[in-house]
């Protein structure tokens, strides 16, 4: 079920998810659906919930790191969406929704853990050594190219047929080392 409601509000938003949709794909009735939520607004607010105390429990790990260059952490924290990945396949997916999520009556019910999440990702990144940035190089524009990025790759892996975890991971791996050339200062 959860997994079911994470997908379609992750393809949809809030505002379009469809019930009958995510009924479909958990493979229930909507009566027993119905049972356990009472409307569409309280399982989004469940499975926010769900998703974001699953994904802060696996980022508090990464944060008990020596400070690490941008790029290792990047990489850090993709592949922990990977092993997220596989006990929730919808997680990133959701979260990543849930970061572009623009209905107001939505985002009010969610605010706290839209925050929670936030707070959680700045925390892994809070270790990062910027000295090792070149002198032009922005922080906030940084996250901005990298994250939009990272993002798009995450979709497009998504609407696959399959999702392929090994070549997901190849074209991020790539994609850090071509930017890590890019932003770092040469050794």
């Amino acid at each position: 079920m959860i997994n079911g409601a994470m997908k379609v509000f992750a393809k949809n938003g809030y505002k379009r998810a469809s019930t009958d949709e995510m009924v479909k794909e958990a493979g229930i009735s909507k009566g027993l659906w119905f049972h356990y939520f009472d409307n569409k607004l309280g399982l989004y607010t469940f499975v926010t919930d769900y998703a974001v105390k699953y994904m802060n429990m696996e980022l508090l790990a990464m944060t008990n790191r020596q400070p690490e260059d941008y790029f290792a952490t990047q990489l850090q924290f993709e592949k922990t969406k990977l092993l997220v990945r596989k006990s929730y396949p919808c997680i990133p997916l959701f979260l990543s929704s849930l970061e572009r999520e623009k209905d107001e009556e939505a985002l009010e019910a969610i605010g706290e853990y839209l925050a929670a999440y936030t707070n959680a990702k700045n925390k892994v990144f809070e270790q990062v050594d910027e000295g090792l940035f070149k002198e032009d190089v922005k922080r906030k524009q940084l996250d901005m190219t990298i994250g939009f990025t990272l993002d798009g790759l995450l979709r497009e892996a998504y609407e696959e047929e399959e999702f392929d975890e090994e070549g997901y991971r190849i074209v991020i791996e790539e994609y850090l080392s071509m930017m890590r050339k890019l932003v770092l200062k040469e050794d």
